[in-house]
């Protein structure tokens, strides 16, 4: 069973001056994991444990900010992510809860496809009557790129022996059999489950998780069901079923979803502890490696319609933003030294400085700080044509009165 978890880098401040588009300009920014995301790592985690499979992480935006956050999640408790993938391009950016629902989904559907693909490759080999050690050597090839389970091929000591290759090899299973385990791996890898944290802290809008459903129901083409507010839930991977416990209101229901499906999690949400026949099921259809390299998928890499990405397919339009996590700094055009570029930490005289945004106030910097800075060609008087940056994101040239 595949379990996708869902995650969002946010501001570490509430917001930050973005485009006249409302476009958050994230490269420039520090950004932590969205708060509301820790719960469904949390469910992803339990699932997997509880039933078998692996968590992959799933985010969209900058990789080169994002991949320390995505670090952070092969430690999470209890047992962590099994692979990172990050969603990164220009034409990306910009994109409201539509167009990023678009975008999850195709990197939902890649990453399924690349597993059923790996299965593909496994059952064509037993269809040619390869010998039972060449379909050992491409199933551990397999399991290197954590791409089977253990059930098909395994080096943890307690399975040794006893997984799907180590059986052919030893004559006490046939390539029928071996087919059959293979396409019931297939099955449940088809029925794969995305779990999302409730909202973010900063959009709130809670509808991203819903609309990845959507959004995966029109490139499958048949429904993807999705549930929100999930506090409590339990999984059937042999049915193919997902039983949850919801909380609207003063209303409390339990629902039993087919699976696929997308879920959003609570901040309510509490673990139900699995029956013991389950956890013995799940060691063997869990996956026995971690890819602790994230791997970023750009728009090509997708397949992506460019219509339907970033700020040209959302037709969600809001205004600018201001930042409201920082005291408020006068700056005069003409007077004011501002910094020409976004600067990175750095340290001079043992002390350590930054990072600083670009048009950040120069002049009221340590002056050793400010002649490094000078030094370095990054400080310069703030322009007309810097003012209309800063508050609308885009360059223009301001033709001089003469």
């Amino acid at each position: 069973m595949l379990i996708l978890a869902l995650y969002k880098a946010v501001p570490a401040r509430t917001t930050k001056i973005v485009t006249i588009g409302g476009v958050l300009k994230r490269e420039e920014m520090d950004l932590v994991m969205n708060p509301f995301d820790n719960k469904a790592v949390e469910a992803a985690d339990f699932l997997k444990r509880a039933y078998g499979g692996k968590v992959i992480s799933l985010t969209m935006g900058p990789d080169f900010k994002l991949k320390p956050i995505a670090s952070n999640l092969f430690e999470a408790p209890v047992e962590g992510v099994d692979e990172s993938y990050i969603l990164s391009d220009r034409r990306m950016a910009g994109a409201d809860t539509w167009a990023t629902a678009y975008t999850l989904a195709l990197g939902i559907k890649k990453i399924v496809d690349t597993h059923l693909s790996a299965l593909d490759e496994l059952l064509s080999l037993l269809r040619s009557r390869t010998s039972p050690q060449e379909f050992r050597e491409k199933a551990k090839e397999l399991y290197e790129k954590n791409l089977v389970p253990n059930i098909i091929y395994s080096e943890l000591p307690t399975l040794k022996g006893s997984t799907l290759s180590d059986r052919l090899i030893k004559g006490e299973s046939d390539f029928e059999e071996a087919a059959r385990v293979i396409q019931k791996v297939k099955e449940e890898s088809e029925r794969f489950i995305v779990v999302a944290g409730i909202k973010t802290s900063d959009g709130e809008t809670g509808s991203t998780g819903p609309q990845v459903a959507e959004a995966l129901s029109g490139i499958y083409g048949r429904f993807i069901p999705s549930v929100t507010y999930v506090r409590e839930l339990e999984a059937d991977p042999e049915s193919g079923y997902l039983y949850v416990v919801r909380r609207i209101g003063d209303l409390l229901q339990k629902l039993r979803l087919p699976l696929p499906c997308v879920i959003t999690i609570s901040t309510e949400y509490r673990p139900v502890p699995p029956q013991l026949k389950a956890r013995k099921r799940a060691r063997l259809f869990s996956y026995g490696k971690k890819i602790t390299e994230s791997i970023v998928y750009n728009a090509d890499s997708l397949n992506a319609d460019p219509r339907n990405l970033g700020f040209a397919g959302s037709p969600t339009i809001v205004g600018p933003g201001i930042d409201i996590g920082a005291p408020p700094v006068q700056k005069f055009v003409g007077k004011t030294l501002v910094l020409s570029t976004r600067v990175e930490e750095f340290e001079l005289n043992g002390k350590k400085y930054g990072p600083f945004e670009k048009f950040t106030k120069a002049d009221t910097l340590p002056p050793e700080v400010l002649d490094h800075l000078r030094e370095k060609g990054v400080v310069k008087l703030f322009s007309l044509e810097d003012l209309v940056e800063e508050l609308f994101g885009v360059r223009v040239h301001v033709a001089a009165k003469h």
